[in-house]
């Protein structure tokens, strides 16, 4: 049996699993698949880890198209997200509203949640954020960084600890059923990033990774894309 390998932003981990069960149902393939952060997985494909299509920003894929590691051409926008803000599912609700009430809240937070600036776009977005409010280094022994959204969601959720937030991209926040979306960050605090796909030039089955790649662009990619939290690209 064939095997379709992907490399994804973990920004993209919704709409590429709910699209697996009907893209292995109807090629006859199974798919390998891997999601982490943007950086770590940029790093994965120029470590020549089996790639067929990959789900980056657009600027990274731009990137590999330039220096041989995609298909120039195949790159495509998909979508954009934003950044939101959780509690563990049940909490007492915050005021994050507008920035002098995120301000506040995180001031008040006894644990603040979200992905390492190092190598993922969501963590790197919120820090400049904090930065920008003035409270990042007043909140620094209160901060806990995990390799990705959906990492850092995640044990935020299990934990449940009293006054814990957290903040990561809104498509890696709606799959856990552990947190409390409350709201999206406010005014020009937000940051929206876009995800895109491209075809990878050292793809094993090229064929089934422009099959991937279709899907992502066809009414039925669109509608998860949607589902998944995104603003699609028209």
């Amino acid at each position: 049996m064939k095997t379709l390998h992907i490399i994804s932003a973990g920004a993209m981990q919704a709409v590429v699993t709910e699209l697996i069960p009907a893209f292995e149902k109807t090629s006859g393939a199974r798919v390998s698949v891997t999601f982490g952060a943007v950086g770590q997985q940029k790093a994965r494909v120029l470590a020549s880890e089996p790639a067929d299509v990959i789900l980056l920003t657009p600027e990274m894929l731009d990137d590999l198209a330039a220096t041989g590691w995609a298909v120039p051409g195949s790159q495509c926008t998909l979508g954009r997200v934003g950044m939101g803000v959780v509690v563990p599912k049940g909490h007492p609700p915050v005021d994050v509203s507008t920035p002098d009430a995120l301000r506040a809240t995180m001031l008040a937070a006894t644990l603040v949640v979200y992905p390492d600036p190092a190598i993922a776009s969501a963590g790197r977005n919120f820090d400049n954020a904090l930065i920008k409010l003035g409270i990042r280094d007043a909140l620094d022994s209160r901060i806990r960084h995990f390799p990705n959204g959906n990492v850092s969601m995640t044990w935020l959720g299990e934990q449940r600890i009293p006054g814990s937030i957290g903040v990561t991209q809104v498509s890696e926040i709606k799959p856990i059923p552990t947190i409390d979306l409350l709201a999206e960050i406010p005014g020009d605090l937000q940051v929206i990033t876009a995800y895109g796909v491209a075809c990878a030039a050292h793809a094993v089955e090229p064929e089934l990774g422009q099959a991937f790649h279709d899907l992502l662009r066809s009414v039925q990619g669109r509608a998860v894309i949607v589902a998944a939290g995104f603003s699609p690209i028209d």
